[in-house]
């Protein structure tokens, strides 16, 4: 691949308004050179100013990791823990209020609720017939209690679980929780969508097929998710691509996403530590610009995880093609856990210096991309 080559593709999103194949974006992830890195970056920058300006976007939320204690064993996890390890816990309603009253005291817009998948799970406080009934009660809960703010709520994987220990459908499933009060859910449990790295680093998770089929029944029933990708361990250029095309695929399908987030992989405390090799600045950056040529305007937005990737990257993301720089999280735990370094929560001044301090203009969203009006005044 010459950089001829790398202009011709990056060359024909730009101008000509033309996708991109699953061998051309392997062949993007495959540029290592820092004139080839060079084009796809302004290739990404140039789309992501033609698609959103220069507005880049940020939320208020609380993530609520509920319980680590989890009957999977996830490679690359290092959050979960047994039943009767000394760090394993289950949080309460009274934690819960707590958090959440400390969290819209401050302008929280979405608590994501998230957690291991325990069959024995009971939550304190809480009372519920069965798994099922205790997942939907924790959102009755969240809305009787809180009913300004967005539910966003169990990945694929969650609803996975509820199926195979309720014995129901997924349809049962995800239009039970949304009466109960379920708005958008996570896309996370997606790692890699090719099934024959699945089985190395998560072989008792979802197969490919099943998380998306339970990810368009939810946009079905008009409940959008978020899209995601976990990047840096036993993937090829080419699987990479292929997980790009499951989404894009569903996307043209069902129009459901609001976002799309690579997630590089955190792994100093898990069993990937001495497996994998760290990615650097220039691949994460490169992931991010070639999500952005791929998807172009199926999925306007491309966001960058501070938490991952910590905030200088972040703000050099937004030359990269991203337009979203994720949220406040709160208490964000499952990163921190797999050996996370740049914390677990900022506050909201903290994303807004960042995104004026890159010369764009922050503007406050919930979970739907809705854009909110927002008191700046330290663009000022």
């Amino acid at each position: 691949m010459s950089l001829h080559d790398i202009k011709e593709i990056t060359g024909k999103v730009v101008s000509d308004n033309l996708y991109l194949t699953v061998k051309e974006a392997a062949c993007l992830f495959e540029a290592t050179a820092e004139d080839e890195l060079s084009v796809i970056q302004e290739a990404a920058d140039a789309l992501r100013k033609k698609l959103n300006g220069d507005v880049v976007s940020y939320t208020i939320n609380q993530n609520i990791n509920f319980t680590n204690i989890c009957e999977c064993n996830c490679l690359f996890c290092g959050f979960r823990r047994n039943p009767d390890d000394s760090e394993a816990y289950i949080i309460s309603l009274d934690e819960l209020y707590d958090k959440l009253k400390i969290a819209t005291s401050k302008g929280s817009l979405e608590v994501c609720y998230q957690g291991g998948l325990y069959s024995k799970i009971k939550i304190p406080g809480l009372n519920a017939k069965n798994i099922l009934d205790l997942y939907a009660k924790l959102l009755l809960w969240t809305k009787e209690h809180f009913p300004e703010i967005i539910t966003h709520a169990y990945s694929p994987e969650e609803i996975d679980f509820l199926c195979i220990m309720t014995d129901k459908s997924v349809r049962y499933v995800l239009e039970y929780l949304k009466d109960y009060g379920l708005d958008t859910m996570p896309g996370t449990a997606a790692e890699i969508l090719v099934d024959e790295v699945r089985e190395k680093i998560c072989p008792k998770k979802l197969n490919t097929a099943r998380w998306s089929e339970i990810i368009k029944l939810a946009h079905t029933l008009n409940v959008p998710t978020t899209a995601t990708i976990m990047y840096g361990h036993f993937e090829t250029p080419e699987d990479m691509a292929k997980h790009l095309n499951v989404i894009r695929n569903i996307q043209k399908e069902t129009g459901g996403f609001t976002e799309f987030i690579p997630l590089p992989l955190v792994a100093t405390k898990t069993m990937l530590s001495r497996k994998v090799k760290p990615l650097n600045p220039e691949e994460r950056l490169k992931m991010l610009a070639v999500s952005r040529l791929f998807f172009q305007d199926l999925i306007p937005n491309i966001q960058a995880s501070w938490v991952k990737q910590g905030m200088e990257e972040t703000r050099e993301s937004l030359n990269w093609g991203v337009n979203d720089i994720g949220g406040t999280l709160g208490d964000e735990r499952i990163t921190f856990e797999a050996g996370g370094e740049f914390g677990k929560f900022v506050e909201a001044e903290d994303l807004i210096k960042l995104i004026i301090s890159s010369n764009k203009k922050p503007v406050l969203r919930d979970t739907f991309y809705h854009h909110l009006l927002a008191n700046i005044r330290l663009a000022c």
